[in-house]
């Protein structure tokens, strides 16, 4: 599949409970390779104000700010995936290429759904600290220490409301269906949350290329920036 041209500029949409900080390495490559690079911070993380209500409101709030005109890039990492198909859903006209990281077109089984909820009630009434606990045996130490002031830095309001709108969103596989535009699904080899089954499922509903990138787990782009930003930048150039 081969878009018309490639795009110059880059959406990068950040994983909860994240900023757009964990896209430093990727914006520092994309701008040395002349790209111009658009990563938001989604409300309720990176200092921003509010919450995620859902995520078809916040797609359709992020599409009324983007800029007019030639379509764009879009990579999203999982939650950032979750709000890439919603945009794909709502306006697929405005993307020229796709790439979903580390993420799933499956919706939540209610048990899931259910520990989001319970997640989202706990954190409004004691904070993110039982949330930083999780993420230091999640991760790698390198990548805990990056992602760490990033979750400190999320409000309550922001973490719970991504929580429940990633609790209630639906299945995805609709926005892939007839997709028009060239995509790329990267996973870490070793991301046992959506693990590389789930990347294949993307895929395949996208006519899509999967990359598997070694010595990676759910955070693929921090855990090894280096295969990420070469398969991204192959992909986009």
């Amino acid at each position: 599949m081969t878009a018309p041209h490639a795009p110059r500029t880059v959406l990068l949409l950040h994983a909860y409970p994240l900023s757009a900080a964990m896209w430093d390495d990727q914006r520092a490559a994309l701008e040395e390779a002349g790209f111009t690079v658009i990563a938001p911070n989604l409300p309720g993380f990176g200092g921003e104000a509010g919450a995620i209500t859902t995520l078809e409101d916040a797609a359709r709030d992020l599409l009324a700010a983007l800029p007019q005109g030639e379509p764009l890039a879009v990579v999203g990492l999982s939650m950032g995936g979750y709000l890439t198909l919603e945009l794909l859903r709502q306006a697929p006209e405005r993307f020229a290429r796709v790439v979903l990281a580390d993420t799933t077109l499956r919706a939540d089984p209610p048990e899931k759904a259910e520990d989001r909820r319970e997640q989202a009630d706990r954190v409004e009434a004691e904070g993110a600290g039982f949330i930083v606990a999780a993420a230091e045996k999640e991760h790698s130490p390198a990548t805990f220490r990056r992602v760490r002031p990033m979750i400190e830095a999320a409000s309550r309001e922001g973490i719970a409301g991504a929580l429940r709108a990633m609790a209630v969103r639906g299945e995805g596989r609709d926005a892939l269906r007839g997709l028009a535009v060239p995509l790329l699904v990267l996973v870490g080899e070793a991301d046992d949350i959506t693990p590389v089954e789930y990347a294949q499922e993307l895929a395949d509903a996208g006519r899509g290329e999967l990359r598997v990138l070694p010595g990676a787990a759910h955070l693929s782009n921090l855990d090894n920036p280096a295969a990420f930003n070469a398969a991204l930048l192959e992909f986009l150039s």
